[in-house]
């Protein structure tokens, strides 16, 4: 940076940005750290963006003053990628550049996405932080954009550097993934698959045991045909007995979580299969048929069903089945 940096003003406007941070929702927080900025300096476009750890790419939180094609390059491999100042906070430990920052033979203004991108839209400054977790995670940037050339102030920019670590957590979309789970009070294992059943790891929990690319599909299936309600539970057949699952909706995905192995009461499959159509308050004659079995081999995997859920009646069984997730993930 060009001339002295007032430590104290940059630790007073990163002090505010932190506070503006801690907001409930993701919109209220972008809003808050935009109006932040702006009391600091009359910013002529400033923009959060948040890594998306379902769909893999970038999502614009909240922004003020840039066109939509302007944020379309700040989301694209075009910056993220192929910018040279952006490559430098990729480089360099450092948490935010200015453009009076890029070093090299030429200057920030005289660099692509300045002459094609910033310039045309009519910008003359700027500065981008880069947002990493305490733990080491990319969740998104922080952008502001000048026009004047010789803005941001050194202040500033020091100020991003220094908010940029609780920033971080406030662009960090995963950490919704863990407040569902930590609302819902589910320990473990936990992922979430996405639309083309990717699957996607919550930071700090561990892959859920037998989420191959079969049961990720039938999941994707489930779904795409029944996105109410939003959460559900449900039996997964795996080689080494079941697994549990717990289903929650999320945007573009399902957030996926297992449940102690126990839950499943000692079923068998063809008890679960039997069970499972119990729910949709099929008689036994239809569940046979179903099922290709004998009317008298149902009658006995009910019973056999009704013991181990520990209840006296279908209905019984059925409610608990509900509640506990005692059906078989559907096929389809």
């Amino acid at each position: 940076m060009s001339g002295p940096v007032d430590e104290a003003a940059a630790y007073r406007v990163a002090f505010g940005l932190a506070a503006a941070a801690q907001q409930s929702s993701w919109t209220s927080t972008a809003a808050a750290v935009l109006e932040e900025l702006g009391s600091h300096l009359p910013t002529a476009a400033a923009a959060l963006v948040a890594v998306d750890p379902v769909r893999g790419g970038h999502v614009v939180l909240g922004s003020t003053g840039y066109r939509s094609e302007v944020l379309d390059f700040l989301t694209s491999p075009a910056f993220l990628v192929d910018d040279v100042g952006y490559r430098l906070l990729v480089r360099k430990p450092r948490r935010a550049r200015a453009w009076s920052d890029v070093e090299g033979p030429e200057a920030y203004a005289d660099t692509r996405s300045a002459r094609t991108v910033f310039r045309p839209a009519g910008f003359a400054g700027g500065a981008t932080a880069r947002l990493v977790s305490s733990d080491g995670r990319y969740t998104g940037d922080l952008h502001l954009s000048t026009d004047d050339p010789a803005r941001p102030s050194p202040e500033l920019t020091a100020a991003l550097h220094h908010a940029a670590p609780v920033l971080a957590g406030a662009a960090d979309l995963s950490r919704r993934l863990l407040t569902l789970l930590e609302c819902g009070g589910v320990e473990g294992p936990a992922a979430v698959v996405g639309p083309d059943a990717t699957v996607v790891p919550v930071p700090g929990r561990p892959e859920p045991p037998g989420l191959d690319d079969d049961l990720a599909a039938r999941i994707v299936r489930w779904r795409r045909t029944r996105p109410d309600p939003p959460q559900a539970r449900f039996l997964a057949p795996a080689p080494a007995g079941w697994v549990p699952l717990q289903l929650v909706a999320v945007e573009d995905g399902t957030l996926v979580a297992t449940r102690p192995s126990d839950a499943a009461h000692g079923l068998s499959y063809r008890e679960a299969e039997v069970l499972t159509l119990l729910v949709d308050g099929l008689a036994n004659a239809t569940i046979a048929r179903r099922l290709g079995i004998s009317a008298r081999t149902t009658a006995h995997h009910v019973e056999h069903v009704l013991g181990k859920l520990r209840v006296d009646c279908r209905v019984a069984a059925a409610r608990l089945a509900v509640e506990q997730g005692l059906r078989l993930l559907p096929e389809a």
